[in-house]
């Protein structure tokens, strides 16, 4: 189905667009690395022609945020995108909450982001009550409409909503990933009330690789793999079909919105696909829980695995 030709949907209001490989090379599965702008450009218009006005970036993409905010320029969008970024340190000189902010604000062309995210947990220790004023006012001035976490960890996430007054959450979800999706966890984040972004589906390309392809160094790798494409070859689905119907369909009473990284508009047009689709049966989302029921840490966080030689 040509991207232009997509019709609107309820899609349009839980697709982002991840933008990572628009700054750098990213994902275990990437085999084409980093489009150049003119590439950048182009998919960023056929994402917005498709209905696609959400976009995920941080400051540590490269040159994401440049590019983004270069596209934009180009093709006169800055009035009808809504943009999700993530920045770093905050707490040392120079480099306080509004600068960090301003940086982006800058790099994007925009007055204004949707959310800032913490990009690292580590940073909740600096998010006293003297930053969360500064946020506050920020939020008061229309330069960012609210502040929260990218987490990959579920308590702390629940303590960051709880606890420290933020009002977005980021975090990883996908058939093999599943810690923020159940009990009493899905309980507290999912009824937050607060934004919320799911990451990974496709735990960074692992989940649509060839098993044969898995680097032998991921715990498990080949084995996830391998179940997933067996269990959905079994039951006539895409995998990519499967991880993306798997995580809008247990978010759905949340209306989490998804993030996706791609660096192609072939890849565009087959999310985008994927997002219109009818829903996959409800059973097969439990049969593939009792089949693969447990959320390894060595698998489903990407920074235990080896690093690349």
């Amino acid at each position: 189905m040509p991207v232009s030709a997509v019709k609107p949907g309820r899609f349009h209001s839980r697709f982002v667009l991840g933008t990572v490989q628009l700054g750098q090379a990213y994902g275990v599965a990437n085999r084409t690395g980093c489009p150049d702008d003119a590439a950048a450009g182009e998919l960023v218009a056929a994402a917005h022609a498709s209905g696609v006005c959400w976009f995920d970036t941080a400051a540590a993409y490269g040159r994401s945020e440049v590019v983004l905010g270069r596209a934009f320029a180009q093709l006169g969008l800055r009035e009808s995108v809504q943009v999700v970024t993530k920045g770093g340190d905050f707490a040392g000189p120079g480099t306080s909450l509004t600068a960090r902010l301003h940086a982006s604000l800058q790099a994007l062309g925009l007055p204004r982001v949707a959310a800032w995210l913490l990009h690292d947990e580590s940073q909740l220790v600096g998010w006293d009550a003297g930053v969360r004023a500064e946020a506050a006012a920020l939020v008061a001035a229309n330069q960012v409409g609210v502040f929260g976490l990218s987490a990959y960890h579920p308590d702390v996430a629940c303590r960051a909503l709880a606890e420290c007054g933020l009002g977005a959450l980021q975090f990883p979800a996908s058939p093999f990933d599943r810690r923020f999706l159940r009990g009493a966890v899905a309980e507290r984040i999912l009824g937050s009330g607060a934004q919320l972004f799911v990451r990974s589906v496709y735990l960074q390309g692992l989940g649509l690789m060839e098993p044969a392809q898995v680097p032998e160094s991921i715990f498990r790798g080949k084995e996830a793999a391998q179940t997933l494409a067996d269990f959905c070859q079994q039951r006539g689905l895409r995998r990519d079909h499967f991880c993306v119907q798997y995580v809008l369909q247990r978010t759905a009473r949340a209306n989490v919105k998804l993030v996706i990284g791609l660096e192609t508009r072939e890849q565009l047009a087959r999310n985008v696909e994927i997002f219109t689709a009818p829903e996959i049966p409800t059973d097969y989302l439990d049969q593939w829980d009792a089949l693969w029921p447990d959320d390894i840490d060595d698998l489903i966080l990407p920074y235990r695995w080896p690093k690349k030689n």
